[in-house]
């Protein structure tokens, strides 16, 4: 299994549409890709991080990753996620990717 990390952050004043875009469109369209087995989107809590997020998505494949990232749908997503990023990620947030080697159920 590959996951998928992306790290960004989100102004405080655009957190509530950032998190609704996420929950109605981004994450949905992403879990529906073939191959992904999960995605979590969390804002951290650490004092001095705030509005800061993290994506996890689990996929079969890194093959995948490529295949979704190739797509219009998600092109399209990607450009529309940005716009709610600080300045700091506004060309865009890292997208890295782990080969997983241990996993629990």
């Amino acid at each position: 299994m590959v996951l998928r990390v992306v790290h960004a952050a989100v102004p405080r004043e655009k957190t509530n549409e950032y998190e609704r875009f996420i929950n109605s469109t981004l994450a949905p369209a992403i879990r529906s890709f073939p191959g992904c087995r999960f995605i979590y989107v969390a804002s951290c809590i650490e004092k001095g991080h705030e509005g800061e997020v993290i994506y996890v998505s689990g996929w079969d494949s890194h093959d995948n990753c490529e295949a979704l990232e190739a797509t219009d749908l998600y092109r399209g997503a990607a450009r529309t996620v940005t716009t709610f990023y600080t300045q700091e990620y506004s060309g865009g947030a890292p997208h890295l990717h782990y080969e997983a080697f241990a996993q629990h159920p």
